[in-house]
């Protein structure tokens, strides 16, 4: 087993890449410029990338198009709703379909809603002090592509029929 020195993950000693922060075993080339080196590997597509078109987001290597994905240790926000059985309905779904969904909310304090059955989360990076009612589908980062598709597949045919 080899350990990621920035990270500290365990993985195979054939690894060319921290699937956990996207630091680079190896010297490869960015996806998008053969002629620069890469600096990472996304944690969402697995490309690697020069510092042109991707970053370290909160020490996770990401490329430019997955930067601003919302990410909690190892998972990803993949959709947000403020209906909890549409979370619900699409955490079985997923499930069947032999995914690892997680639903993350977070109650309030009733004392200061006026209730008990407000699901309330802060966004996540910037935002101007509002709360926002959200329900987040979160899913693991290797995941995501694949569930995204898959959820927008079955919104698709539940707005159809």
């Amino acid at each position: 087993m080899l350990t990621c020195e920035k990270c500290d993950f365990e993985l195979d000693e054939k690894s060319e890449y921290c699937p956990n922060c996207g630091s680079l075993f190896v010297e490869k080339t960015c996806a998008n410029h053969s002629d620069k080196e890469a600096e990472g590997t996304c944690i969402i597509c697995a490309k690697e990338f020069c510092p042109d078109c991707g970053q370290d987001v909160n020490d996770k290597f990401l490329c430019n198009e997955h930067s601003d994905l919302e990410i909690y240790q190892s998972m990803v926000r993949v959709y947000g709703s403020s209906d909890s059985v549409e979370i619900d309905y699409l955490v079985t779904l997923l499930n069947q379909e032999g995914f690892h969904p997680f639903r993350f909310d977070r109650k309030a304090n009733p004392i200061s809603l006026g209730g008990v059955d407000y699901s309330l989360f802060r966004a996540s990076g910037d935002y101007d002090g509002h709360i926002v009612n959200e329900i987040k589908l979160m899913v693991p980062l290797n995941e995501y592509l694949e569930t995204k598709v898959t959820i927008e597949q079955i919104l698709d045919q539940e707005g159809n029929e």
